[in-house]
């Protein structure tokens, strides 16, 4: 077959689109400013002594076909509006791997803009975006992708935006940095599309920042979140020892959202850390729920508002549910001289209310919400609560647990250490709960509240709420003790069913005082509330420097086997409660006048008559008499003190007829 002319082979060529023609594996060692095209399959490289370089709006290099490389080693730069790297037609399997530079003056680096296309950059070199117009020019944009889309930032690499977001990965992408990842303010652009990492809306995303990895936005470290709230948004952060996520003027991690669709998986051994400078600024602020498990730090450094505004809140972690557990630490804090703010450690809430009666209040949670904080955890407010549940009713729990050589410290001198809403909230505390700077340990609100003390130490007073159904329980370890100076109030029952527990404090509660097994210490004369109703269902109660009259209840009910120690008081009753046959009362150092007293005259009550044959008072039966205000119990006098009675009226008698004979 005889060869085409010259003329045909030419017209041949022609009939190909440009990029078709021109595209072909290369290989660039010197100085260039050709731009390259690179189809199916084929690799461009730029060695180590090797420089690209374009200006005006032409891509450097155009990607047209799917398993196609680039390799740089030297320089790649755009000087005018276009970029890098682009694809723009959705190509699959694409390789680049950077240890050179490269860089754009007024464009993305490096564009994916099709949702098929599916893209590996493993980046151990500088990949900036000098973003000169202010246009919104990443270092690598990958927001179309739906495909698979991975970026290994190598230790030494360096992805990096001017007055833009350094990173956006697509659907499901997943990010390795132990380099950095950075956005900085140059030319003056507000914070907001300024952020380490942007996730927008791509569910799916994974972040892991390991031990040398620095992701930094001018605005937040890392942000993304629903679209609506009728989507679902998921996102997963680790961040190791050593590794550090922050956001400069917003959240080390802020994710955006509507409700329980909006999820976050977060597990830092770093330092996530937030501040706000011309607004709001959280170490972590998820508007959804999150599952958050931290050994290393997460603070917020300070935020700010307007007077007018109110009070701007600068949050460790808030949250609209899930989990948290912590074995570091977690704190709020606010700069030095700022006023018009407050340092908290955690809150517990949905979104703000912007808008309608409801302005300037939150949401209720879109989940139950546990806090776990291990031994040697730390949640600090420093000028507010720890932990606040904030917003209106949800419906749902919060569950505290502060274990053993764990603190949550409340700051200021307003706010509880903890302080809930109208949910429903459980507390279970054996490490240290401190309110003394407000006088606040536990300040609890509407909802069905129970708070249970297995040891540790509660500084300030703890307030049950006003709910009808809630109790505090101290079920402090066998051979345990438990010292409290504080103010108990708002409890429908207060339970101690084992350990050594003394309150020294008065308090106000109402509800019943049960003694269900240990031992219960009230320090001084009347420490607790005339009408709290004592129940004696095991265990013992004592009295230590309580006085002559030593403390007064609104009943007494015997249902165990149970002991009282006096320590020369007595006790009063306003009324007997119920005596359960069989079960013994046993008195030790009571005084002499009586043990305990009930008001009015139960001389033929069968209760009453039960209890006495069911009493022993200092190792002797128990007498009674009525004084016309007070039925008044005491032991029976000893023989011995009979005898001396008796004698006594002998010689009062003999002298008596003595005189008369006289």
């Amino acid at each position: 077959m005889p060869k085409p002319s010259s003329a045909i082979q030419f017209l041949l060529l022609a009939s190909l689109p440009f990029s078709a023609a021109m595209a072909a594996d290369f290989n660039i060692t010197g100085s260039s400013s050709t731009a390259q095209t690179l189809s199916a399959g084929q690799t461009g490289t730029v060695s180590s002594s090797g420089s690209l370089s374009l200006g005006g709006s032409t891509v450097a290099i155009t990607v047209t076909g799917s398993n196609a490389t680039v390799n740089n080693a030297g320089t790649i730069k755009q000087t005018g509006s276009g970029r890098v790297i682009r694809d723009n037609t959705g190509v699959t399997n694409l390789v680049v791997t950077n240890s050179g530079l490269m860089q754009a003056a007024d464009a993305d680096v490096i564009q994916m803009a099709k949702a098929a296309a599916s893209v590996t950059l493993t980046n151990s070199g500088s990949m900036i975006s000098l973003n000169g117009s202010v246009g919104g020019a990443q270092a690598v944009d990958f927001n179309a992708v739906t495909g698979a889309n991975v970026v290994n930032n190598l230790t030494g690499g360096k992805l990096f935006a001017n007055d833009a977001d350094a990173v956006r990965p697509g659907l499901n992408g997943v990010i390795n940095n132990a380099g950095i990842i950075q956005s900085t303010l140059l030319n003056g652009k507000a914070t907001d599309g300024t952020d380490g990492v942007d996730a927008q809306n791509n569910s799916g995303v994974q972040v892991f920042n390991l031990a040398t990895g620095l992701i930094e936005g001018a605005r937040h470290g890392i942000t993304g979140g629903q679209i609506d709230a009728g989507s679902e948004f998921k996102i997963a952060i680790s961040n190791e020892v050593g590794g550090v996520i922050r956001g400069l003027n917003g959240s080390g991690i802020n994710l955006d959202g509507f409700n329980a669709k909006q999820a976050a998986t977060i597990t830092n051994h770093g330092t996530i850390s937030g501040q706000g400078i011309i607004g709001d600024g959280d170490g972590i602020d998820v508007d959804g729920i999150a599952n958050i498990t931290n050994t290393g730090i997460i603070r917020s450094l300070n935020a700010v508002s307007a007077p007018v505004d109110g009070l701007a809140y600068s949050e460790g972690i808030s949250v609209g549910g899930g989990t948290i557990t912590n074995s570091g630490t977690i704190e709020g804090k606010v700069l030095a001289g700022n006023t018009n703010a407050v340092g908290r450690g955690i809150t517990l809430a949905g979104n703000d209310i912007t808008s309608g009666a409801l302005k300037g209040t939150r949401e209720g949670l879109y989940a139950n919400a546990t806090i776990i904080n291990q031994s040697g955890g730390k949640i600090i407010g420093q000028s507010d609560s720890a932990i606040v549940v904030s917003g209106n009713a949800s419906g749902n729990t919060v569950t505290i647990q502060n274990l053993s050589a764990a603190l949550i410290q409340g700051g200021g001198l307003a706010s509880a250490a903890i302080k809930g809403n109208a949910d429903n909230t459980v507390i279970v505390n054996g490490g240290i709960i401190d309110g003394a700077s407000s006088g606040k340990a536990i300040e609890l609100g509407s909802g069905v509240n129970s708070v249970t003390v297995t040891g540790g130490e509660i500084k300030g007073g703890i307030n049950g709420g006003s709910g009808s159904q809630n109790t505090l329980t101290f079920a402090v370890d066998a051979g345990g003790s438990f010292a409290y100076t504080g103010a108990i109030s708002n409890f429908n029952k207060v339970e101690v069913q084992s350990g050594d527990v003394s309150f020294s404090g008065v308090s106000s509660y109402a509800g019943a005082t049960q003694l269900s097994g240990g031992a219960l210490t009230l320090v001084g004369a009347q420490r607790l509330s005339a009408d709290s109703a004592l129940i004696l269902n095991g265990g013992t109660l004592k009295l230590s420097n309580a006085g002559a009259d030593g403390q007064g209840f609104a009943s007494l009910t015997l249902s165990s086997d149970s002991a009282v120690f006096l320590g020369g008081s007595t006790l009063t009753f306003g009324k007997l409660g119920t005596v359960v046959d069989g079960k013994t009362l046993t008195f030790t150092e009571a005084g002499t006048a009586y043990a305990f007293r009930l008001l009015g005259d139960y001389s033929s009550d069968a209760s009453f008559l039960a209890l006495i044959g069911a009493t022993h008072i200092n190792g002797l039966g128990a007498t009674y008499s009525f004084d016309g205000t007070y039925t008044k119990v005491a032991a029976v006098p000893e023989p011995s003190t009979y005898a001396m009675l008796f004698a006594g009226l002998a010689l009062v008698g003999a002298i008596a007829r003595r005189r008369t004979k006289v």
